[in-house]
């Protein structure tokens, strides 16, 4: 087994005579122009070999990348992705043109030849799991966004035994830094989070990932900080202090680790793509798809006819989000209106309602998402989102309100 750094969550692996993809973002900027590699990417999609499979965790624009996936010449290698409950991700692919799309729960594998593609629990946002990649030479675990809680991380080693290697999330990411809330996280969480998944896991050796970005921009420095708040010298730290029997690779995107030859240094190089000024799929393709009818919406529009509208379409939906939501939009169309979404049969209230969570929107982002011109991911990627009160706590506590809006959005 080999195991390629691309960057991010994007990993080559060869095994037993078999590549298999995960998560393709080989093409800059993501998040409508918001962030990109870092560090800078140095190839693109051409550079690839032929695939025999992808691997998709889930479905945010730096694990799902239109552009690159649009890019892969066949389109009928098998793709592996989590059910659909919430998200796109399968409809998607289709838009892309991929015909041979296979949704694994928890530890059901996909198997070609050999080589055993398993997913894995992944407690993260809207429709998501981890990987661990097997076959006759070797074993891969693909930890996705975040370090696995303990008990998650007990149950793949148990099902699964130890792994050679391991990619683990060493970012504690600061989410609410970008929606004007303190962080709800210690600043050790994501190092000591992985070096404790990889030790739990048995994994020979590990390497930091899915922390990999900077945002852009005149105060793009000044969000990067805010919220990559470690790296991977950070769990390298991490892994001497608490696993010191896991190796730790210092891995750049292009660099590739086996048992056999240790790490190899620029395996995989190439020319990187040209810039997009769009990765949102929709805005990609042009699909001309909305939630509201031709014609810009205004604010009441939004409230009285499309998001309910909305809702009754999607009833699971509104059920996931489940809280009283303030809505406090802002701009030269405002609005303040309030919805109880354990209750999406009931129009929402104009002004404050008293709910326990509220947030503040631009018009212009509120308008678009009905337009389909970005989706909610885009919003928390950014700081054109405030969260004005919030709860702590588990979901459906906490910040959860604000994630689970991303299946109103998708």
């Amino acid at each position: 087994m080999r195991v390629i750094f691309l960057g991010q969550a994007c990993h080559l692996v060869e095994v037993d005579g078999l590549r298999i993809l995960t998560d393709p973002w080989l093409t800059d900027p993501v998040f409508e122009g918001l962030a990109e590699h870092d560090p800078p990417l140095a190839l693109g999609p051409g550079d690839l070999p032929a695939l025999d499979a992808i691997a998709l965790t889930h479905g945010h624009l730096d694990h799902f990348n239109a552009p690159t996936l649009g890019a892969l010449p066949d389109r009928t290698i098998p793709v592996v992705h989590p059910p659909v409950r919430f998200t796109e991700l399968d409809t998607n692919l289709r838009r892309l043109g991929f015909t041979n799309l296979h949704a694994r729960h928890d530890f059901e594998p996909f198997e070609i030849g050999r080589v055993r593609i398993v997913p894995t629990p992944s407690p993260g946002v809207l429709d998501e799991c981890a990987y661990v990649i097997e076959g006759p030479s070797g074993r891969f675990f693909d930890g996705a966004d975040a370090p696995q809680p303990p008990e998650v991380m007990a149950e793949i080693a148990r099902r699964l035994g130890p792994v050679d290697v391991g990619a683990f999330s060493h970012n504690s990411f600061d989410q609410p830094a970008l929606l004007a809330l303190p962080s709800f996280k210690p600043a050790e969480h994501g190092p000591q989070g992985a070096a404790r998944a990889a030790r739990q896991l048995g994994a020979g050796a590990a390497f930091g990932a899915a922390s990999n970005m900077r945002w852009r921009g005149p105060h793009g420095a000044d969000v990067t900080r805010k919220v990559i708040r470690r790296n991977a010298e950070h769990l390298r730290a991490a892994l001497a202090r608490e696993a010191p029997e896991v190796r730790f690779l210092d891995l750049r995107p292009g660099d590739a680790w086996s048992r056999e030859g240790g790490i190899e240094r620029g395996v995989l190089s190439g020319t990187p793509a040209p810039a997009v000024a769009h990765d949102y799929l929709h805005r990609w393709l042009a699909t001309g798809e909305r939630w509201c009818p031709a014609g810009r919406p205004s604010t009441e529009d939004t409230f009285r006819r499309d998001l309910p509208r909305r809702l009754r379409e999607a009833p699971a939906v509104a059920a996931y989000v489940g809280q009283p939501v303030l809505f406090q939009v802002t701009g030269e169309d405002a609005g303040v209106w309030t919805l109880d979404f354990r209750h999406p049969e009931e129009p929402a209230k104009r002004g404050d309602a008293g709910a326990p969570y509220g947030l503040r929107v631009r018009d212009g982002d509120w308008k678009d998402l009905f337009e389909r011109r970005l989706p909610w991911q885009v919003l928390l990627a950014s700081d054109r989102l405030a969260v004005t009160r919030v709860r702590r706590g588990a979901p459906p506590e906490g910040l959860h309100f604000v994630f689970a809006l991303q299946a109103v959005f998708p």
